[in-house]
């Protein structure tokens, strides 16, 4: 009998996590001209996810003495943000399930949701390092890493839904695509 690791169950399921995202994205040439269409449903729980997490980090306990004001700032602008790219997104989807992301709209806004997330995903991960005084509680850090674990997720999803290259296949999501959206709040 062949025994299976940890690792091994971990990354099988995040490459079958990275095979349904590669379906929520399609791909199809006409001569010189190549449309990628995005899946609508996807793109909004991948926003919702974003905006979710940037609420975490605000109602983190002590963020602005360890993040400071500014950085603070920069977290509630990248949530607001995402919300209005995800206005854009269903506008231009006219309710549609589908979205061709090579229109300009289109691809700022899903690029801004993306830049947004990583933003975030940055001050968590300062947050989460930041020695303040009354540090976090353990159920706090554990709670926030986990959140970062499922940012990060999603953020290589999102990078895969776009990205046909060999490069962005080789990069295994660290949990599933369900996974880190239930961490997030977000039903799919």
């Amino acid at each position: 009998m062949k025994q299976i690791s940890r690792r091994g169950v971990i990354r099988s399921g995040g490459l079958a996590c990275l095979g349904s995202v590669l379906t929520a994205c399609t791909v199809t040439t006409k001569g010189a001209v190549t449309a990628l269409t995005l899946d609508v449903g996807k793109v909004e729980a991948y926003a919702q996810a974003g905006y979710n997490f940037a609420q975490m980090v605000l109602a983190v306990p002590n963020v602005v003495q360890a993040l400071g004001a500014p950085a603070v700032a920069v977290v509630e602008v990248c949530a607001k943000n995402v919300l209005a790219a995800l206005d854009v997104l269903e506008k231009e989807a006219h309710g549609s399930l589908t979205v061709s992301y090579n229109s300009a709209s289109v691809k700022q806004a899903f690029q801004s949701i993306l830049a947004d997330f990583q933003t975030v995903i940055t001050a968590a991960t300062t947050l989460l390092h930041a020695q303040v005084k009354g540090d976090l509680s353990p159920t706090v850090q554990s709670r926030l890493a986990l959140g970062v674990t499922a940012a990060e997720t999603i953020v290589s999803l999102m990078q895969a839904m776009v990205s046909m290259s060999s490069r962005a296949e080789e990069r295994v999501p660290r949990m599933s695509e369900s996974a880190a959206l239930a961490v997030l709040g977000v039903r799919l």
